[in-house]
């Protein structure tokens, strides 16, 4: 798993879309109307994405996804407020801090 960090507007959201044109990932979103801004920012970054995912739609079992923004994913997923997450860290993890 790569774990992506940084503050707002560090460049998360692009270093995603370049992860999911490179390995052929979509991304997995919370909405319809986060979807067309993910394609759009692809689209002005010159990135050829998967169209993304969004949560309730089907997809295949074992499918790979990329989630942006986990803490957003969550919570309209699951219709709670999130307020501390854990990650396992295992030795072959990659963390991108930027």
């Amino acid at each position: 798993m790569i774990l992506v960090l940084g503050r707002p507007g560090s460049g998360k959201t692009k270093k995603m879309l370049e992860l999911s044109a490179i390995n052929n990932i979509p991304l997995l979103c919370e909405s319809e109307a986060r979807k067309m801004r993910l394609l759009i920012k692809a689209e002005g970054y010159n990135l050829n994405i998967p169209t993304p995912i969004v949560l309730g739609e089907e997809v295949a079992s074992n499918q790979k996804v990329y989630i942006d923004d986990i803490k957003r994913v969550l919570e309209v997923a699951l219709n709670i407020q999130v307020e501390a997450i854990s990650v396992n860290e295992l030795d072959s993890d990659e963390v991108i801090k930027l």
